[in-house]
């Protein structure tokens, strides 16, 4: 939604330029002048100058600009280092044409906005009219550098009087957000995203296959229907077959996000946060329902107790199928890191874990040691696989306990890839799965 604004509070208020201060500087030396002196032509000079700057700030005051300011970005949702125009549109609401200005808009360095430049000059208020001389559209790109929800606004116009002896800043409109979302990097399908167990690859054919329900033969039992016989299965069993109709799920996912405040670098934390961006997405590329469990307090929206598998009913955020990502992103885009912890964020991890039934892909992200990390190394059997991405920044002894649990450990540091990372993983997924077979 686009804010509107008419009201203009100053962000600096009048104040002289150098010029002024220098001309009130010299009106003050003349009016002591002119009292040693007793010369009255001097006493005339010292009051005009030192009058001037006073006058040019009550100008620049009276003749504020007076404009309605319109917002909008396209697109208005951008990932980490992807191009964005903001375009501003502003309205002269005052009968008199707007004074010369120069403007820029207000906003964290992270957006990049563009420096101060010279405002057109307005003509009057024009009634029923839109897009006349008295509006105009201003554009510029933006590449951010940096993910979050960044306040954008007010409009700041600058302006001087016609001798440059004062100067005035004037915020106009209301701000509006900018959402810049973590880049998630492509990564290739692998042992990582495909769990071995049987019943999880056998709902990832389900998957795939775009009918609603899948048929399965079993025993015929009293009572059942004779038009579900499957003549096909009694025949291969030499018993009577029906048919059994299944409604398929979805495969899920389970993600544990360390958002902990630590002694970790923020750079870390934006690596681990990229890792996690693109690692959902990828899952939920592949058809998973993912869930994400957080270490401090929730941050995360998604649709709490959504998806068709073990995750309903599920307190965590979870994050289903079909513009699911594009939620993913927009949650992770304003994520922090806050100070103390949640104590059931394993268990919460647990809970879900037993809920699925089955084994199923578990991903943890790591800026420090983890809390109850004991109890985080005994959910392996749970996880298949169960990877582990850990901060170099954590003590040793975070990936001593879960490797010898079986956890997949994989080290990152500040600036590494979400695509380096997984490769690593993968890597070492490989290497583990030769070693077992030899």
């Amino acid at each position: 939604m686009t804010l509107r604004g008419r009201s203009t509070s100053p962000l600096t208020r009048p104040r002289p330029t150098a010029r002024g201060w220098s001309l009130g500087a010299v009106g003050v030396v003349a009016l002591v002048a002119s009292a040693l002196l007793g010369r009255t032509d001097v006493l005339f000079v010292g009051v005009l100058l030192t009058v001037l700057p006073l006058a040019a700030m009550i100008s620049v005051t009276v003749d504020r600009p007076r404009l309605t300011v319109t917002r909008s970005f396209h697109p208005d949702v951008v990932a980490v280092g992807e191009r964005s125009t903001i375009v501003t549109t502003a309205r002269n609401q005052s009968p008199r044409p707007s004074p010369a200005a120069r403007w820029r808009e207000y906003a964290p360095a992270a957006v990049g906005v563009q420096g101060p430049a010279p405002f057109p000059r307005l003509g009057p208020h024009q009634v029923n009219t839109t897009h006349g001389r008295d509006t105009v559209v201003l554009r510029q790109e933006v590449v951010p550098r940096r993910r979050g929800a960044h306040a954008v606004g007010p409009l700041v116009v600058s302006r001087t009087d016609p001798f440059g002896l004062a100067y005035a800043e004037y915020g106009l409109g209301q701000p509006r957000q900018f959402l810049v979302t973590p880049r998630a990097v492509p990564l290739p399908p692998g042992e990582l995203d495909v769990a071995h167990s049987e019943g999880t690859e056998h709902e990832l054919i389900r998957h795939a296959i775009p009918s609603a329900d899948e048929l399965i033969a079993r025993e015929y039992r009293p009572g059942d229907p004779l038009r579900r016989v499957h003549w096909r299965a009694t025949a291969r069993h030499d018993q009577l077959m029906v048919r059994q109709e299944e409604q398929r799920s979805n495969p899920e996912a389970w993600m544990l996000v360390d958002t902990r405040l630590t002694a970790a670098p923020d750079d870390e934390f934006e690596t681990l946060v990229d890792l996690v961006a693109s690692i959902g997405v990828h899952l939920l590329d592949q058809g998973f329902v993912v869930s994400i469990v957080e270490t401090a307090s929730r941050q995360l929206g998604g649709r709490t107790g959504a998806g068709r598998t073990g995750t309903l009913g599920s307190s965590m955020p979870t994050y289903d199928v079909g513009g699911a990502d594009r939620l993913l992103l927009s949650d992770l885009a304003a994520v922090e890191r806050l100070a103390g912890r949640s104590d059931e964020s394993v268990s919460d991890l647990a809970a879900g874990l037993r809920r699925a039934g089955r084994p199923v892909p578990v991903f943890a992200a790591l800026a420090d040691a983890s809390p109850e990390l004991g109890a985080l190394a005994a959910l392996r059997p749970m996880g298949d696989p169960a990877v582990a991405f850990i901060s170099s920044s954590a003590p040793a002894a975070v990936a001593e306990i879960l490797g010898d649990a079986g956890w997949l450990c994989v080290s990152f540091s500040a600036g590494d890839g979400p695509d380096v990372c997984w490769q690593r993983a993968l890597r070492r997924q490989r290497a583990a799965v030769a070693a077992r077979g030899n």
